[in-house]
């Protein structure tokens, strides 16, 4: 009995009223008023202040009507973001269960890289880099989590909806299968191209997806094509070749691809080690003054290059007999490419294709100043990406920081694949039969006739 009276408190304070209390306040409210009043008739009292209609002015409706579903739960995400945690109350007592403890984590400085990139008029503006920064907040403290670091990465923009990507490395990093056998295997979590787990979302505080780990053969089909992205985890890719995997999968590809080419860090920031090319902050680096910083010469790529085999690190099969020298032309061209060095800097890209009209090829990276005038001190400068469209990194003395807002489309003179080749023909003469096909079996006959 006293569960049974629990869970129907429990009810009553989650259902909600016009007013936005629970019904629960309000019948207590209708209750203390008849106690306070004491009229004659308790009982006409009592309904009155429970089914009388509440004032205009208490009503809570929005100012603008929602024009969409979207809209709708991008202000009810937005408004949960800014507001105060919802009260999560326990079914069998009705009583606020006590929330966990905050994780602890280490996130970069998100409202002031958003100052850098509006500096320089690029990115999101402060109001959106404001509500990302919340957005990382929440997402870092989430103990089921279990988040270590998180970065914003940025917004890719879809054709039904956007996607905002956080780039975070966990506590515990979950297991990761092992590729099929005869295939090139995958890099495991925390290393290359899985170096990093992915959250996104289609608003700034709604629900997070964990995007799953990037395989070799989804990078290389990813370089075949160039599509839209419509904004659902759970699409399929309609392209041509096939591509092996769901929009989640297409997206995690693209975001592997950029983060290579675009996340980038002041050169002599970071030391690679020479062995393991693992980073670590160099004590003695001093920021550059001025617009120097607008120099793609000062920029360094931070992340690994993938290379051609979908990997960071090239893998080579083992020769048959581990004795004897490998045949000649035994490994694949894949298999013998040797990648730029770690912390490359930018100038050494190759520059894009050249377009009618232009007599030199453009440059992979175009610099961004915070000022036209040169004698302006402590500006703000920085790179954008040609290549990839949306990308930009930029600098102010010891910050810096890198983000991506775009489409996810590369800028390249894209050629479709051709289609395969048709079937041939039947290679034996063909011969007519004069074999007759089978009779067919008389259908049986019922016992009653």
């Amino acid at each position: 009995m006293a569960a049974d009276i629990g869970q129907a408190l429990a009810y009553l304070r989650k259902c909600k009223t016009t007013k936005g209390n629970s019904v629960y306040d309000e019948l207590a409210l209708a209750l203390a008023k008849v106690l306070e009043d004491r009229p004659v008739n308790a009982v006409e009292a009592l309904e009155t202040a429970v089914l009388s209609t509440p004032p205009a002015a208490s009503l809570t409706v929005p100012l603008v009507p929602a024009t969409s579903a979207a809209a709708a739960a991008k202000a009810v995400a937005t408004a949960a973001l800014f507001g105060e945690p919802a009260e999560v109350l326990d079914p069998e007592s009705g009583e606020p269960i006590e929330p966990d403890a905050p994780n602890d984590f280490e996130c970069e400085d998100v409202e002031g890289d958003g100052n850098l990139f509006d500096a320089l008029g690029v990115g999101l503006g402060r109001p959106e880099m404001q509500a990302a920064m919340l957005a990382v907040k929440k997402l870092g403290e989430d103990a089921k989590r279990g988040v270590a670091t998180v970065r914003f990465f940025g917004k890719f923009f879809g054709t039904q909806a956007d996607y905002y990507v956080f780039e975070t490395t966990l506590k515990d990093n979950p297991d990761m299968p092992e590729a099929p056998e005869g295939t090139v295997p995958y890099e495991p979590y925390g290393e290359g191209v899985n170096a990093y787990i992915y959250f996104v979302s289609n608003t700034l505080g709604g629900p997070l997806t964990q995007l799953p780990y990037v395989t070799p053969d989804q990078l290389k089909a990813s370089r075949l094509l160039h599509r839209f992205l419509t904004g659902r985890l759970d699409a399929p890719v309609s392209a041509y070749p096939a591509f092996p995997g769901k929009e989640a999968e297409y997206l995690r590809t693209l975001i592997a691809r950029i983060s290579s080419a675009t996340v980038c860090c002041p050169v002599g920031f970071f030391l690679a080690d020479e062995d393991s090319a693992e980073l670590s902050p160099n004590d003695e680096w001093e920021p550059l003054k001025g617009r120097e910083m607008g120099l793609p010469v000062n920029w360094a790529h931070r992340y690994p290059h993938i290379k051609d085999q979908g990997r960071t690190v090239t893998y080579k099969r083992d020769p048959p007999d581990e004795e004897e020298e490998p045949e000649k032309n035994f490994w694949t061209a894949e298999e013998m490419e040797e990648g730029p060095a770690p912390l490359s800097p930018l100038d050494q890209d190759n520059p894009l294709a050249l377009r009618d009209g232009d007599p030199v090829p453009p440059p992979a990276w175009s610099p961004l100043h915070a000022s036209a005038s040169v004698t302006t001190r402590n500006q703000v400068a920085g790179v954008r990406s040609n290549r990839w469209p949306g990308a930009v990194c930029a600098c102010a003395g010891r910050h810096f920081a890198s983000l991506y807002v775009g489409w996810g489309l590369k800028a390249v003179n894209f050629t479709p694949a051709p289609p395969p080749p048709p079937a041939a023909q039947w290679a034996e003469p063909l011969l007519e039969s004069n074999e007759l096909p089978p009779k067919p079996a008389p259908p049986e006959e019922d016992e009653d006739e």
